[in-house]
């Protein structure tokens, strides 16, 4: 065996194993196959710490094909890529699923001809604008620091309060602090039981990284078929496993295309999104380099996405949170026939007055709301009363702001948005819609 970085060539005298076969050597590190080189050699990537490991070093066949451990008491634990236990507590798998066949059979046709599910999430900006549904895949973009992850652990927050399902968590590239941020959060809200955390850290192997939501995707088509009941996938980060894809890339001496990425992207990211198929609800963070949403590894996720998150920096900037861009989001959910004629309708309005407002932003700016048309001053009022509406403490970010978390529902936040558009709080200050629930709480 030769080996160099994450990826080693190894020599064999008999059969050649399958590709995404495990090996191993005598002192415990563990590699897949992921390409045969000639009749004697396979080219493989190591899935475990490869301190120690020598040139020259002997391996055997560890498991003819790379799977996850399952059952179902995975709920309430941590896991790495192969279903072992990193919360320090014993767990006895059930069975084990592979992570690049179908491994669960499935019934797809008939439920694909069922309408989608309209999925309340308790967050007004997303329920009236970006509305969601079961099943559906969603795009969370945004750069660094615009809060993804904390959208994120909302997200798993008020599904889990409300819905009667299960989540899943696949931490791609996490930092060793946010995991564990994480882990201790959903702890403290009492949804930890009901969630099942797969991690795969920044400092591990690219290979690790390049596997881990597989193991997440797996676990969640396991539990919806051993327990019948939604189940919901969070990613977190879908951009980190373009990066291992590409590390890998580089380290195998694949010619990379454009930006550096590797030339398989697409194909990397077609395995995970259909491994998560048409039925689990997928709500998938998406860091935005140099916040550049026209980078190779962004573009390359949108065509599989029914809706898109937007998070923007200069929205944060302001303390609009969440800072999602109604403008630059969009949901194939919001349509009359999905939504109703009053939340459309309600939805259309207020992104027409956004719209509006952003054209008004630039004289605003530099001459003052003073110098608009009357019509124009009541589009801005109108816009900057409905923007800090749209606000609301999060649950998971009590310790940090002091403010309870609210959970809104859809027709309190359509309600709240008529009234605003009515012209009923056009005299009202702007302080006392920000960061609130009900539009009644304003006295």
């Amino acid at each position: 065996m030769s080996i160099k970085g994450g990826v080693a060539e190894v020599y064999f005298k008999k059969e050649l194993p399958r590709i995404h076969s495990l090996l191993a050597t005598n002192k415990g590190a563990v590699f897949e196959v992921v390409e045969k080189k000639n009749p004697w050699e396979v080219v493989v990537i190591g899935l475990s710490d490869l301190s120690g490991v020598e040139r020259g070093e002997e391996v055997f066949l560890k498991e003819g094909e790379l799977s996850v451990k399952l059952g179902r008491n995975i709920l309430g634990r941590m896991f790495d890529l192969f279903g072992n236990p990193i919360d320090d507590r014993r767990f006895e798998p059930e069975r084990e699923l592979p992570l690049f066949s179908q491994g669960v059979k499935r019934k797809e046709d008939k439920r694909k001809k069922q309408k989608k599910e309209l999925l309340e999430t308790g967050i007004k900006i997303i329920d009236l604008l970006v509305p969601l549904r079961k099943g559906d895949k969603v795009g969370l973009f945004g750069g660094a620091g615009v809060g993804k992850t904390i959208l994120i652990t909302e997200l798993i927050h008020n599904i889990g309060l409300k819905e009667k399902g299960y989540s899943v968590f696949a931490g791609i590239g996490e930092r060793i602090r946010e995991g564990n941020e994480l882990y201790l959060t959903l702890k403290r809200l009492g949804i930890l039981k009901n969630t099942a955390l797969y991690f795969a850290q920044m400092n591990e192997m690219p290979g690790l990284r390049a596997r881990i939501g597989l193991s997440g995707a797996t676990a969640s088509r396991f539990l919806q078929e051993v327990f019948k009941k939604n189940i919901f996938l969070f990613v977190d980060n879908i951009y980190r496993y373009a990066m291992a894809g590409m590390e890998i890339g580089a380290v195998l001496g694949k010619v990379p295309s454009e930006l550096g990425y590797q030339a398989l992207l697409d194909k990397d990211i077609a395995l995970f999104e259909e491994k998560i198929g048409n039925e689990i609800t997928s709500i998938q963070a998406v860091y935005v380099p140099a916040d550049d949403i026209t980078d190779p590894a962004v573009v390359s996720i949108f065509s599989y996405l029914d809706s898109s998150l937007v998070l923007m920096r200069e929205i944060a900037e302001k303390g609009i949170y969440p800072a999602v861009d109604p403008l630059r989001s969009f949901s194939l959910a919001l349509d009359e026939e999905i939504v109703g004629r009053k939340h459309f309708q309600v939805a259309s309005e207020v992104k027409k007055i956004f719209q509006k407002y952003e054209e008004l932003s630039h004289i605003i700016a530099i001459l003052g709301i003073e110098e608009l048309s009357r019509s124009d001053r009541i589009v801005a009022k109108r816009a900057e009363r409905l923007q800090r509406f749209l606000t609301q403490p999060l649950f998971v970010t009590r310790s940090f702001t002091h403010r309870k978390g609210v959970y809104v529902p859809l027709e309190k936040t359509i309600e709240g948005c008529e009234r605003i558009l009515s012209g009923e709080f056009d005299e009202i200050d702007l302080e006392k819609l920000y960061m609130i629930g009900h539009i009644d709480e304003i006295k």
